[in-house]
């Protein structure tokens, strides 16, 4: 929407042809109006990650160029504390114009009301969703209603190290290889490294989002109820995954559990003492920059189980539903979702813009990334359900942590299985 235009130049030209008397009344009434109207409209941004704020700075500053009614303030809050004080600010009716919201805490904000509806604006614009990954635009529905529109992506690969593969003399993976190919080679790593370098290391402490749930999907499982149909979280095939990695562990392939808990999973490939390493798309820009290793590494697809699948997780532009300037944050959110932007963003994420997306493999140097860009043609959203999913995943967490510290997995899943759908459906 253009800056509404001065009439200074048409009532001056037009006070010679009537009476002074009335141009002096008028006039003052129209240079008012005609000030207010030029007021620029201040939008409240919120975002959590400071690594990322200057190419959020470049994008606000681009828009304020074409939109001179519009100022954007950006309100960077540390990850930490950014839902606390957004909880807060929602609750008190004073919650930032547009703001980040993810996967976890979506259906909180959806069912309580705090996001405004987008379908009316999407279906007036150009923005096209179908060049978004599409995982993650349906993560961001609900009740038919788009409530969020996704900003960037993650993606999961697997990296090698060739120098431990020719140490051992193993040939290097492809990314059309498959889960026993993986184990394979695990076992050949681990009969042929002369060092005390890992064959495989994956992060199976925290959420899963780089490690088991990627196992879980490529086998065929929901994570979260569908359809009215309960958790696959303690079924026969998600029990098969927890085994796998149990008996990983036991023979070596991975680390302990009380190793992995010791030391980064990043630590250990930036050190030379892993040979493969399952990594969030997070960790490829500091991998392919790292001296010590980038000569030497390579990038891959997962390895298929039943299905080639992944888990993908997403940061979406949410629009609060208190807004009192909606068609201003729509049009930045717009702004923010076009390929221009989106590609600026590409020096810091992998856009959700998947032309854009492109732009994030290219900035990298040293080493292809590209797999994680390929691997969002088939990513499946990071699991959510109910209003509090950080609770029912801590529960699960817990349960997990006891099978990889050798607990019978099925006993153990059998066991609190109940308790955790209690919490999915709430």
């Amino acid at each position: 929407m253009p800056r509404t235009k001065c009439t200074t130049s048409f009532f001056a030209q037009a006070s010679f042809r009537r009476h002074i008397i009335a141009s002096a009344i008028v006039l003052p009434a129209l240079f008012s109006l005609s000030a207010h109207a030029a007021d620029p409209v201040t939008l409240r941004y919120a975002v959590w990650d400071k690594n990322q704020l200057a190419a959020e700075q470049e994008i606000a500053k681009n828009f304020e160029k074409e939109n001179p009614d519009i100022k954007i303030d950006i309100e960077l809050t540390p990850s930490a504390q950014y839902f606390v004080k957004l909880d807060a600010a929602s609750a008190g009716g004073v919650s930032p114009d547009i703001f980040w919201i993810n996967m976890p805490y979506f259906i909180q904000y959806a069912k309580n009301g705090l996001l405004a509806p987008l379908n009316d604006d999407i279906s007036k614009s150009k923005l096209d969703l179908n060049n978004i990954v599409a995982s993650s635009v349906k993560a961001y529905q609900y009740n038919g209603q788009q409530l969020a529109i996704p900003r960037d992506v993650d993606s999961i690969a697997v990296w090698y190290n060739k120098k431990l593969f020719d140490e051992a003399k193993v040939s290097y993976p492809t990314s059309d290889w498959t889960w026993d190919q993986l184990k394979e080679k695990a076992s050949q790593l681990k009969a042929g490294l002369k060092s005390d370098a890992f064959p495989l290391v994956m992060d199976l402490s925290n959420d899963g989002q780089d490690s088991y749930l990627n196992l879980l999907y490529q086998k065929g499982n929901n994570v979260v109820p569908v359809d009215g149909k309960p958790t696959d979280i303690a079924n026969d095939k998600s029990i098969w995954v927890y085994q796998q990695l149990q008996e990983m562990m036991k023979s070596g392939q991975l680390p302990t559990a009380q190793q992995m808990s010791e030391v980064k999973t990043e630590n250990i490939f930036q050190s030379n003492r892993a040979a493969m390493a399952y990594a969030g798309s997070w960790l490829a820009a500091p991998f392919a920059a790292n001296d010590l290793i980038n000569a030497h590494i390579g990038v891959v697809l997962m390895p298929k189980i039943d299905r080639q699948s992944g888990v993908a997780h997403s940061i979406g532009f949410a629009m609060s539903a208190k807004s009192t300037h909606k068609a201003e944050a729509w049009r930045y959110i717009q702004f923010m979702s076009s390929q221009s932007s989106q590609e600026i963003l590409a020096r810091a994420v992998i856009p959700a813009n998947k032309t854009a997306a492109k732009a994030w493999a290219a900035n990298i140097k040293n080493v292809d990334v590209s797999p994680y860009v390929e691997t969002l043609e088939f990513t499946k959203a990071y699991p959510t359900a109910g209003t509090n999913t950080p609770k029912w995943q801590n529960m699960w967490i817990a349960s997990l942590k006891r099978i990889f510290m050798g607990a019978d997995a099925k006993k153990e899943m059998d066991k609190s299985v109940k308790k955790i759908s209690r919490v999915m459906e709430n």
